[in-house]
């Protein structure tokens, strides 16, 4: 038994001294593999802050881009507006110049409709005077 004791003892300081071993190399490596993920976490890290910058700037290239075609646009809704309002007033000057027009047209043809009842009422005037000189003889 005692030699059995003994070679168990022996496998205790074995097992302890592999186990010592291994929490030293464990300690040993700690702040390296802490400091290795916190390296590829900074990096990772900086990767997706990098992208981050990039949606960014593209996202203020399409925004300055859209300002300048809502500038570009107000303009050219303003050019056409102002056309519209000259249009309309041109389109109200020429319905008010044919207005007149017709006014004077009108006026004309009430004119000549009294003067042919004129010109007829002297026909029959004239008529009426030659059928009475022809029957007084």
């Amino acid at each position: 038994m005692n030699g059995d004791q003994m070679g168990h003892a022996s496998q205790k300081v074995a097992e302890n001294v592999l186990l010592l071993a291994v929490a030293r190399i464990s300690m040993a490596l700690a702040l390296p593999t802490i400091g290795l993920l916190f390296w590829l976490y900074a990096s990772w890290q900086t990767d997706q802050l990098q992208t981050i910058r990039e949606n960014v700037a593209s996202v203020q290239h399409s925004a300055n881009g859209a300002a300048d075609q809502a500038s570009r646009l107000s303009e050219r809704l303003t050019a056409v507006e102002t056309k519209q309002v000259q249009d309309a007033a041109s389109s109200e000057k020429f319905q008010s110049a044919t207005l007149q027009r017709l006014d004077r047209v009108q006026d004309s043809l009430v004119g000549l409709s009294n003067a042919v009842s004129a010109l007829t009422a002297t026909l029959q005037t004239v008529i009426e005077n030659n059928r009475n000189r022809v029957r007084q003889p």
